[in-house]
């Protein structure tokens, strides 16, 4: 068993294809086929269920997959420390996010690592919460930004994301401090489609009647903006320059914890380490202040 079969291994299970697989890695067709082939042969089992329209891993084929990324990591990490210790900082940091962060946070955050850190390859995966959470779990991602993590995960606190009652800026409550949602209940309203938002104002009491259900953020504000209705979104949502529409602070307060979450931080690289410290110091650099425990 190689490095190279375990690499063919899991690229072959996220392409679902060894010809897709092939192209993505630089390999032949038929060395990929192969390599799996012989593989299984070592083994003893088979890896992968076969058809015309791909592959798909059994279910001895999808422990195997993430033993396969297990010691993938590992010898990563090896590589990463190895470089670390000659004064180098090289190899792939593999990051997901739910959307809010990858819009507001990301971009400069991502921006200022790369410039001290110019050598290192940045993968950015874009998810839902239960994405992110399998992803980690599954060795597919090093480290994610998310709220509400998995018990099984291990999180760093870095900011709360205050809920926001988004009404057009030529409302007659526009110029409140604060909104509590009695003012807007009999409104028609725009229900974000995130189901983490839902729970939480689910949570706090909150059943608005929702008239509307729309992912796409800006299609949301617009339609606020014309008097279609009105919305509650956390203030990550809000893009930095928006349509004609004001955001004020929902009373009583109703925040979500944003959060770094990976498997354990007793085992990851140095890389994703450096990484984690590097998303602190540029929250506090945003005037954000990270959660106290």
């Amino acid at each position: 068993m190689t490095l190279a079969q375990l690499q063919v291994l899991v690229a072959a299970a996220k392409a679902g294809s060894f010809t897709r697989a092939a192209e993505e890695i630089g390999f032949t067709q038929s060395s990929v086929s192969q390599m799996i082939h012989t593989l299984e042969k070592e083994l003893g089992v088979s890896l992968f269920h076969r058809s015309r329209s791909g592959i798909t891993p059994t279910s001895i084929g999808e422990r195997m997959l993430q033993h396969a990324r297990d010691i993938l990591n590992i010898t990563s990490l090896m590589t990463q420390e190895a470089n670390s210790a000659r004064g180098l900082a090289s190899g792939t940091l593999r990051i997901a996010s739910i959307p809010s962060v990858a819009s507001r946070l990301l971009p400069g955050l991502l921006g200022s690592f790369r410039k001290r850190f110019p050598e290192v390859e940045i993968l950015l995966l874009e998810g839902e919460n239960d994405e992110i959470h399998s992803w980690l779990n599954n060795a597919v991602v090093d480290i994610g930004f998310t709220v509400h993590a998995d018990k099984n995960l291990q999180t760093l606190s870095l900011l709360h994301d205050e809920m926001m009652v988004i009404l057009p800026d030529t409302h007659p409550l526009k110029d409140h401090v604060t909104l509590p949602f009695s003012e807007i209940a009999d409104r028609c309203f725009i229900m974000p489609k995130d189901g983490c938002i839902k729970n939480l104002l689910h949570k706090n009491s909150i059943t608005p009647s929702v008239t509307f259900e729309v992912r796409d953020v800006t299609t949301i504000l617009t339609m606020v903006q014309e008097y279609v209705g009105v919305t509650i979104m956390p203030e990550l949502y809000i893009p930095e320059i928006t349509p004609k529409v004001v955001a004020i602070p929902l009373h009583p307060p109703i925040t979500r914890e944003v959060v770094l979450a990976v498997r354990d931080w007793q085992e990851i690289s140095p890389l994703t380490a450096e990484f984690a410290i590097h998303s602190q110091q540029h929250v506090q650099g945003l005037g954000q202040k990270p959660v106290a425990k």
